[in-house]
């Protein structure tokens, strides 16, 4: 009796010890948190209001390249939408609603609470404003001119640019107040913006125009710190993505992505 006791013991500290290792169950589905305030075309966009519309269609070059990711890992997940400011304060809780989202910028508040994978993409950072996208005239962009901007966004790429001075919840809601003149420019990512105006994603009637900034900004997966072996899934995203750079999936996706929505006109050199 007192060996088969002994065993028993043996057996149950051999089981605890693998479920102490293993950390927290990942058989049930990452929640992969998508910041619905505004589409983000060509890396991702969705159509609808609802989220069953929204998850139905949710499409774009980053979140392909993330969720299929996730697929070839067999990482089961679900979609959980929330505006972007949200999504930051979720990743950011240990018991938080998200383990993971993507079009995320580095910064170091974030790092605290996260990891980041290699960059997904690079985009050009600029300011729009209402205008004829041919012109020659520059506006001056002088540190007393009115800024728009977006709450949650990530403004530290603008360096000692003028930074925004009024903040909508979306995207849209600042494209309004730049076409109703209540600020001169909208510190923003180019591509996203006019993409998303030819796709009929906002709505904006005026003639628009930008100035380019000559760095270029990078945007990664973003994965909590507190997520499931959160180390082990940045480097599953990495892997992929080093092995669709070698196998041509990325140029395909590119291909694929951007040719609609990056018919712009060519940027304008940065003002001084």
């Amino acid at each position: 009796m007192t060996h088969w006791i002994q065993a028993c013991i043996a057996i149950w500290l051999t089981l605890f010890s693998f479920r102490v290792w293993a950390g927290p169950s990942i058989s049930e589905p990452l929640n992969v948190c998508v910041g619905d305030g505004s589409p983000w075309p060509p890396y991702t966009y969705w159509q609808g209001e609802t989220r069953q519309q929204k998850a139905d269609t949710l499409t774009g070059y980053a979140t392909d390249l993330v969720l299929t990711a996730l697929d070839r890992n067999d990482i089961a997940y679900q979609l959980v939408f929330m505006p972007w400011a949200r999504v930051q304060h979720e990743l950011a809780r240990e018991s938080g609603r998200c383990a993971l989202t993507w079009d995320a910028s580095y910064k170091p508040e974030r790092a605290q609470y996260s990891r980041f994978t290699q960059p997904l993409y690079s985009i050009s950072l600029g300011y729009l404003y209402v205008g004829a996208p041919d012109t020659q005239a520059q506006p001056n962009l002088s540190a007393t001119q009115s800024v728009c901007g977006v709450n949650g966004y990530n403004y530290a790429a603008f360096g000692d640019n003028p930074r925004p001075r009024f903040e909508a919840n979306t995207l849209q809601q600042a494209l309004r107040m730049l076409e109703a003149g209540r600020c001169r420019f909208l510190a923003s990512e180019i591509e996203p913006v006019l993409g998303g105006i030819r796709l009929g994603l906002y709505q904006f009637s005026s003639d628009i125009a930008y100035i380019t900034l000559p760095n270029p900004k990078a945007f990664h997966a973003q994965v909590s710190r507190y997520a499931p072996q959160a180390n082990d899934l940045v480097a599953q995203i990495d892997a992929y993505l080093d092995s669709a750079a070698q196998h041509g999936e990325l140029q395909a996706l590119r291909a694929q992505y951007f040719q609609s929505v990056t018919s712009q006109p060519q940027p304008q050199p940065t003002s001084e």
